[in-house]
Order: structure tokens, then sequence, then C-alpha cells
């Protein structure tokens, strides 16, 4: 037994290693061949099966030119360990004064070039490269551009509607040259220069596109093209004057765009003299010739009058505003002065009490009140306690200061004689306030007259302009 178990051992392992070899042939033919394209930069990969570099391209979906160089060649067979190299062809165009045509090339030097097109200038023609004049000498060592331009050329700038484009034309006028660099001119469009000018080495020519504008003018409606973006502009085109303060809008300031409308606004300016009355000062003079309360016109017064010219500014007849544009006093206002009586002259009028001696008599609004009417409270500071410092009540009256002497005494027939002795809030001008105690309180209303007792107290303390109205 131990010499037949290592031959089955070693049998297995051949059979173990048989079927390994058997999977690893089918895992070849199952795999595909990859191939590796160049062109510039990132390589780019194409697994298959084909036949010529050509199928890989196709493959690949890479579009050859004649001009293109291919390593290995198209028809040659594929292999996937040589990778395949593709070198473009460079984009030449070349300008004569025969036209333009484009050339595809291998070459790296503008002489080699023009050799390969058969175009090689003659010592006398003018040479640009990509804008840069380029010496007969120097055409073998000049790197190839991608514009030529052959013969006698000039190169001029176009700027159509703010686009600018550098041209070399071999044209001799303005038109000739814009027409050649295919630019449509309209009949509203403005070209400077003209398109009759000769053309001169680096001219500028500008191409200002037209574009349709509605003008308001004097109750009319005008529609119109121009290249202007100027408003003054578009109407000294149209013909429409502006005339002393006219104007547009929108103005200069503002350009233009297309269907824009522009306004003409007729200015007119009217003037007008307004007066106004300065009013006159009343000034009052005392007088000893005249009885207390009685008063005197010394002097009228007279208004004097404010004159102001008045601009009236008119818009398409329509008033817009007023300014002053001059004022002076026209004529000085005359103060009035009147006369008021100093002199006094003591009378008797009779009282309850006999005949007393008054100073002054003065009609007066009157009303009675008591300490519980006079706005506060029992148990209140100040309640039932006067200005004068005196309790409330019957023989204390309420008066404005200005009007009657403060703690002077008064007469009122049907009330009897009191003491000026309170003030109130309310109470001003000719009003007096009769007081009265709870217990006899009267009501009164209307007007009274009231006599002023003697002794007649100093001047400083009397008030000879007394107001003239009723409270």
């Amino acid at each position: 037994m131990s010499t037949k178990t290592p031959r089955k051992r070693i049998s297995a392992i051949l059979l173990i290693l048989l079927a390994l070899a058997s999977l690893a042939g089918v895992g070849y033919l199952a795999t595909e061949p990859t191939f590796t394209i160049y062109e510039g930069g990132e390589p780019v990969m194409v697994s298959g099966r084909y036949a010529t570099v050509g199928d890989v391209l196709a493959a690949a979906g890479v579009s050859l030119r004649d001009e293109d160089i291919v390593q290995p060649g198209v028809t040659e067979t594929a292999v996937p360990e040589i990778a395949i190299q593709i070198q473009r062809a460079r984009s030449v165009t070349v300008k004569t004064e025969n036209g333009t045509q484009a050339y595809w090339t291998q070459q790296s030097t503008l002489a080699a070039f023009l050799w390969e097109i058969n175009r090689m200038p003659r010592r006398t023609d003018q040479v640009t490269a990509d804008g840069r004049s380029i010496p007969f000498d120097a055409l073998g060592s000049a790197a190839l551009p991608h514009v030529v331009e052959i013969g006698r050329f000039l190169t001029v700038t176009i700027i159509n509607d703010n686009a600018q484009q550098v041209v070399q034309t071999a044209a001799q006028t303005v038109g000739a040259a814009i027409a050649e660099a295919g630019i449509p001119i309209y009949a509203a469009d403005t070209v400077e220069p003209p398109l009759g000018s000769w053309l001169e080495p680096g001219m500028i020519i500008t191409v200002q596109r037209s574009f349709p504008v509605m003008i308001r003018v004097d109750g009319r409606v005008v529609n119109t093209r121009t290249s202007h973006t100027n408003s003054l502009d578009v109407l000294v085109e149209t013909g429409i004057g502006l005339v002393g303060f006219d104007y547009a809008t929108p103005g200069p300031e503002t350009p233009l765009q297309p269907n824009a409308t522009i306004d003409v606004i007729r200015v007119t300016e009217d003037f007008q003299v307004v007066d106004t009355p300065l009013p006159y000062q009343t000034l009052w003079q005392a007088s000893d010739e005249l009885n207390l309360d009685n008063r005197a016109v010394i002097s009228y017064g007279q208004p004097g009058i404010n004159r102001q010219r008045i601009r009236i500014r008119y818009e398409n007849g329509v008033e817009v505003s007023r300014t002053v544009d001059g004022e002076w006093v026209a004529r000085e206002p005359v103060n009035e002065v009147i006369g008021y009586g100093t002199k006094i002259t003591p009378g008797t009028v009779d009282t309850p009490a006999g005949p007393r001696e008054y100073w002054r008599v003065v009609r007066m609004r009157v009303t009675s009140y008591t300490a519980a009417s006079s706005g506060k409270t029992p148990g209140e500071s100040g309640y039932g306690r006067t200005a004068s410092g005196l309790p409330a009540g019957t023989g204390v009256v309420a008066i404005d200061r200005n009007v009657v002497p403060f703690r002077s005494y008064v007469y009122v027939p049907g009330y009897g004689i009191g003491f000026a002795g309170d003030t109130g809030g309310g109470i001003r001008g000719r009003w007096i306030d009769l007081g009265y105690n709870e217990n006899d309180y009267q009501s009164w209303s209307g007007y009274v007259d009231v006599y002023y007792l003697t002794p007649v107290p100093d001047a400083a303390d009397i008030n000879y302009i007394l107001p003239d109205g009723l409270p």
C-alpha cells in the first residue's frame, strides 16, 4: 500500500494542472487587442480586431485630410504594440489681388509653404503674415502663419456699430473696402469717410447704422430713421429747429435707442404784475385831553403796496410754473395813530351801602361761582382759598389783573361791593366772576357795568387800553 499512494497523488496533481491550463487558454482567446492613437495630447484607446491602421482610425471616429500625416500609414497592418501617430496639417489663408483661398500644409516655415503651393512672391511684392510685414529675405526664417497677404494691400479699420474689424485690402475706395468685407450699407446709414473716398493707409472707417425714431412736435408726429444718437442732431437732420427756451426730451446727454420717441417742447414766457397790500401799524398815543376809555384818531393809516413781477412759463401752451422775477415796495405803508384818554374824572354811584365814588366804568361779561364750583374738591390743598389768600365766598370776585387792578374794590349793581381778590385760569379779558357762599349762591350770566371804586391806583397800575371785545 505504501508504493501505490504516491502514484495516485501525482495523477491528481497532473489533472488539476491540465484543467488550469485549459481555462487560461479560454481567457486568452476571449481577450481583444487594444490600439493606441496619439493626436496632440491625451492618447485614445480602441479595442477590437482590425486589419489596417485606417480601420482603427475609422473605429475611433477620426477623420483625416489628405495633408494629414499618419504613422504607420493608413493602409498598413494594424499592430497593437505600435502606437498610431497623427500629425495634422495646419490651415493657412492666402489673400492676393485675385482673391482669398485656404490651404492645408505640413510645412513649418512661410517660404516652404509658398513653394509648396507655387505662390512664391516677387521681391517687389508686399508680404504680410498675421498682420506683420515680412521682408523677402526673411521668408525662409518666418514661422508658418495663419493668414498670408501678398500684393499691394492697405490696412484699414472698419468700425461697424461698435464692432471693430481690421482688414487688408487691395480696394481703392471706402465703398469697395466695405463691400469686400461683406458689410451691407443702407440708405440712412452714415459712413465716415464717405463711400467714394480714396483709401489711405491706416484709415479708420466708421459705419453708423440707422434706426427708427418718432418725433412729436407742434401737434404732429414725424417718423424717420437716423444714425445719430443725439436727439439734437436728429432734429437738425429732419429740419426741426429749437427757438429760445425750446428743448427736447430725451436731451443730448441721453443716447437714443432704436424706436425712441423725441418730444419737442415749445417754451414761451409771459409776465404779470401782482400787488399785495402791506399792512400799516396802529400806534397808540396817550392824551390827557381825552377822558379815560375814550379814543380819537389822530392820523389815519394807509396800507402800502408790495409789487411783484411774476414770470409765467408755458410748455406747449400749458402753464408749468410761476416764479418771482422781481419784487419791490411800490408804496410804503402809513401808520395810524390813535390817541387814548388818560384823563380821570371821578363820579358817584348809589350802592346799598350809600353813595360811593368811582373812577372808571367798564362793561363786562358776568358769571358767578362758589368754592365748590372752583375746580377743587374739599380736602384738596387750596380748596376754598382765593389768590389773595382770603376765603372764597360772597364779597370776593375773580378778575383779570390786566383789566381790574388786583386787590381793589368794585361795585356790581345787583351784587354789591366786591373785593378783586381772586383770579382764575379761565377768567381772561373783560370778565368778572362773582363769588358766593354756598348758602346764598345766585347764578349770573350776561353782561354788567362794573364800577372801579376809588382810590385811583398809581398810573403804573392802570391799563389805559382795555380789550375792545367782550369774551
